[in-house]
């Protein structure tokens, strides 16, 4: 007794509709998960998997829209290692759209890595140098009037290495950071301001010879300092934070007193100068209060 062939069935446009949108829907759950919830702990070949689950769903959602507006279908059929193959409808746009997935390029193989420097004000930091060191080679670079480092060409394949940042800021203290480079978003790195400001510089008189045996003081401060035979002076400040504005003055029994006022820009300022002019013989110098 002869079988009737069943009669083929034809698929709904609107089912090829409700396919497009969920999958489309899906994917894009995926791709935004993966990117907020995953990219940080992944690996290489997780990357490449939810890529193709992403671009399969997409191969989905776009022949499946094509399919139900066409109200048709496509078949591809070969043989392969001796297996014969057949694939109809949606199926078809899925393959191709993988099979053009292998020849989309993934970007180059270099990226570049940005650290931004701020203070504990959220201000930028403006000078100092930054160095990388990865497990094979360093690398450093200066910070930008803008509190950022540009590492330009650090090859794709540093992702999943633990690299060592140092940051050397004048004024600051030097902060050391092992972390590992799970992705190339930008580092934010915060330094703290150092606790001791230096002030040297130098007492002359003004045929430019060295004073020595002068007291430099802060200002309204227990600082101060005595210059040496060449005229230096050195004094350490702490508690004091930049921007914040200083006095310093002079004081010899045989030279008027002086008095430079400023504000602090860095961590140690050592261009002040003082020209002595010498207490006029007739005039008595009065006694340091």
């Amino acid at each position: 007794m002869a079988v009737k062939p069943s009669p083929s069935k034809t698929v709904s446009p609107a089912v090829y509709l409700i396919i497009s949108i969920v999958s489309f829907v899906v994917a894009i759950a995926i791709g935004y998960y993966y990117f907020h919830y995953m990219k940080q702990g992944g690996t290489e070949k997780m990357d490449d998997r939810i890529f193709y689950l992403v671009l399969v769903l997409f191969g989905i959602a776009a022949s499946a829209l094509i399919f139900g507006i066409m109200n048709s279908y496509a078949s591809l059929k070969g043989i392969q290692a001796n297996v014969t193959y057949k694939f109809t409808g949606p199926v078809v746009g899925v393959i191709l759209t993988v099979l053009g997935g292998f020849l989309i390029p993934k970007g180059s193989t270099d990226q570049f890595l940005s650290i931004r420097v701020f203070n504990q004000d959220n201000e930028p930091v403006t000078r100092g140098t930054v160095t990388i060191s990865f497990p094979h080679y360093q690398r450093n670079a200066s910070i930008n009037e803008k509190g950022l480092v540009i590492f330009p060409d650090i090859p794709y394949d540093q992702l999943r290495n633990n690299i060592i940042i140092n940051v050397v800021s004048d004024g600051y203290t030097s902060r050391n950071l092992d972390t590992l480079l799970s992705n190339f978003d930008p580092i934010n790195i915060s330094l703290s301001q150092a606790k001791i400001i230096r002030i040297s510089g130098f007492v002359k008189d003004a045929g430019d010879r060295p004073i020595k045996d002068v007291e430099v003081t802060v200002d309204g401060t227990p600082y101060a300092a005595t210059t040496i035979n060449d005229g230096s002076f050195d004094i350490p400040i702490p508690g004091y934070h930049f921007g914040d504005r200083i006095t310093l003055v002079t004081s010899h029994p045989s030279y008027e007193d002086k008095i430079k006022q400023f504000d602090i820009e860095s961590g140690e300022i050592n261009k002040i100068e003082f020209v002595l002019n010498p207490v006029p013989a007739n005039i008595p110098k009065n006694k340091k209060r």
